[in-house]
């Protein structure tokens, strides 16, 4: 049994009645369709950097490690603190990663390993902990993903990463400790080979691989995280007793890095051993071409959910399963799904998809950004994301 898969469930719940009684509000909560919120203030749009395919691994994170170095150092120290207050399984894990951290980087694969050596060396955090910050995202991730069609059939793909469920919830200031941290290290990428972009992403600062992407005129991507009892911490323990597995944010890197259309995209996503399951929502560059892709650690019993299935214009996803009920505390698909189908197939766009996301509960305290993607135009915009008060916690 996966422990602390189950107490972050049951918390949920606790957590629910504590923050909801503190607000005023109940679960499930209503959809509040917001309009207007586009073009947000320029001072939340994030800052764009190079990442140089062409330099060693080691080179290519230098001036992004450089100018993020102390937001990097911040949000591992909150990592370390809230990770040894859940204990059990979970400490052990971290302690164990944090003691075995330079033999682990020396058979992740490359370029990983060389980029993960490079930051460690920019920031001065000792490697085992640059390795744990590359993979913690997969345990503590909970999202929305969109893709959407307009009545040309061009395809919109935007997101909410909401991060930082149960590390530090500040009662006095409504927050959450560790979402606050993130926001400062958010940063839009540009991975360049030969001076031409090869990929675009939206990345924590010190974090190698992808959440969410742009292959130009090609293919989107982003990732949600999926709870399951076979989860991320079981998949650990595996890879080290038997070195199986790949880790999901290495994955997605490297099918942008490598993938030259939507279904070589989609190959690599479905037939590959990961640490742990996930979510990937991907999108084309024709209309329709759009799915979700529903993953376990292992190959078997991958599920491919396409737009057409999902009503046809548009499809989404939080984190549970679309065949499933989602939890009752935790329930942003039927809010999301009442604002898109208020915005119309003829609302479709940048700013009617970002009043989606900018809505309560899909927008809510764990919400660090929003990122808009254009296939076809090669675009991507990421905005920080804020959600005053009176907003729900997750």
């Amino acid at each position: 049994m996966d422990i602390p898969v189950v107490f972050t469930l049951s918390s949920l719940y606790i957590l629910a009645i504590l923050c909801c009684c503190s607000q005023g509000q109940s679960p499930p909560y209503e959809a509040e369709c917001v309009e207007g919120k586009y073009l947000p203030p320029s001072s939340r749009r994030v800052k764009e950097y190079v990442v140089n395919l062409d330099l060693p691994g080691k080179e290519r994170w230098k001036h992004v490690a450089t100018e993020k170095k102390q937001e990097i150092k911040n949000i591992l120290a909150a990592f370390k603190k809230y990770i040894y207050d859940f204990g059990g399984i979970a400490a052990e894990i971290w302690y164990l990663i944090d003691l075995l951290g330079p033999a682990i980087v020396d058979v992740l694969p490359q370029p990983f390993q060389d980029e993960i050596r490079g930051i460690s060396d920019v920031t001065g955090i000792e490697i085992g902990e640059v390795t744990l910050y590359n993979i913690f995202y997969e345990i503590f991730t909970v999202c929305t993903s969109i893709v959407a069609q307009d009545s040309n059939g061009t395809l919109y793909h935007a997101r909410n990463l909401d991060f930082g469920l149960f590390m530090g919830w500040d009662p006095k200031n409504r927050t959450w400790v560790i979402t606050e941290l993130l926001r400062p290290a958010i940063v839009n990428l540009d991975f360049q080979r030969g001076g031409k972009t090869v990929f675009k992403s939206v990345n924590y600062a010190g974090y190698v691989g992808i959440l969410t992407a742009i292959s130009p005129g090609k293919f989107t991507l982003t990732m949600n995280e999926r709870f399951t009892l076979d989860g991320g911490y079981i998949g650990i323990i595996d890879l080290i007793l038997t070195g199986k597995g790949t880790w999901m944010g290495f994955l997605t890197r490297a099918t942008m890095e490598k993938a030259q259309s939507f279904e070589e995209a989609k190959t690599m996503l479905t037939s590959t051993q990961m640490i742990a399951p996930a979510y990937f929502i991907l999108a084309g560059n024709t209309s329709g071409q759009a799915c979700v892709i529903t993953r376990n650690r292992e190959v078997n019993g991958t599920d491919t959910w396409w737009m057409k299935e999902a009503g046809g214009w548009y499809i989404l996803e939080t984190n549970y399963d679309h065949w499933s009920k989602p939890l009752f505390v935790d329930d942003r698909r039927t809010p999301a799904n009442k604002c898109m189908k208020k915005l119309t197939q003829k609302g479709v766009g940048i700013p009617g998809i970002f009043n989606v996301l900018s809505s309560r509960p899909v927008l809510n305290k764990l919400t660090t950004y929003t990122a808009l993607m254009q296939v076809n135009q090669g675009h991507i915009e990421t905005w920080l994301q804020y959600c005053p008060d009176p907003c729900f916690p997750w």
